[in-house]
């Protein structure tokens, strides 16, 4: 049975006390240590035994970084996202619009998590490079006749491209709501309305946050409340989400099925 080992805060411990206390465990190297100090989101280690987990949690802890150990079996797996294009903030309820632009009303007591902030997210791009040859045809004179033809090479380059994303959490269905910034209409805004979205999306977190007031804020959307100039800044996918399942987790909330 695995077990992982999360942090208490999401004070980010330094790559010195990780390296330390790495050395607890033969399988964990000084490179693991450096990469973990970017990339610490809450969980720390997963997929260990549990007596690699307790003692690993004795060597953090004489580090200074608070921790405990907990059955991965405890910890969330976020279902799939349903991807929503419209939301509106009102104050009677959350209405989410679903692909073929339906409206659902929530009632704000469901909202249990809202996570914001820009991601990092690598990417196919797809690169077009056309080139030209030039052939000789046989010819009845003394020379042969030369003439273009053109190519097209396609090569897809992986591109790592920021995201400003938005995720919302309910008790009910649909239990997770994803949104990119850029593409989301803001209607609802109203008079509050702004010609970029860089603009408009500050002002959906803080009314989301405002009007949910049970729901617990990532780091990412905490920011964007209190300072709509600044946005979270999460080096990738995964630690978005690992956040969110740490956040999950210390909040107690049960995630009902996605339908």
């Amino acid at each position: 049975m695995p077990y992982a080992i999360l942090q208490k805060t999401l004070s980010p411990p330094s790559r010195e006390q990780l390296a330390n206390a790495f050395r607890s465990l033969p399988a964990l190297t000084d490179y693991d240590a450096a990469f973990l100090a970017k990339d610490a989101f809450g969980i720390l280690v997963s997929n260990i035994s549990l007596d690699e987990a307790r003692t690993l949690s004795q060597a953090l802890t004489a580090e200074g970084v608070d921790n405990e150990v907990v059955d991965e079996q405890d910890l969330f797996t976020l279902p799939p996202f349903k991807k929503t294009r419209r939301l509106d903030c009102l104050p009677e309820s959350l209405v989410l619009y679903d692909q073929y632009d339906r409206p659902h009303s929530i009632d704000w007591p469901h909202v249990i998590l809202i996570a914001a902030g820009t991601v990092a997210i690598t990417e196919l791009k797809r690169f077009e490079r056309q080139r030209v040859r030039y052939h000789i045809t046989p010819s009845t004179f003394a020379r042969g006749v030369i003439f273009p033809s053109t190519t097209t090479e396609v090569t897809l380059k992986e591109e790592e491209k920021p995201h400003l994303l938005l995720e919302i959490y309910l008790d009910v269905a649909p239990v997770r709501s994803h949104a990119d910034a850029h593409e989301v209409r803001y209607n609802y805004l109203g008079p509050r309305l702004q010609s970029r979205a860089l603009n408009n999306f500050p002002l959906l977190v803080a009314d989301l946050a405002k009007f949910a007031t049970a729901a617990s804020l990532n780091r990412g959307a905490q920011s964007i409340s209190h300072d709509p100039a600044k946005t979270f800044q999460y080096p990738n996918r995964h630690a978005f989400e690992e956040e969110i399942v740490w956040l999950l987790w210390r909040g107690g909330w049960q995630l009902k099925s996605q339908t």
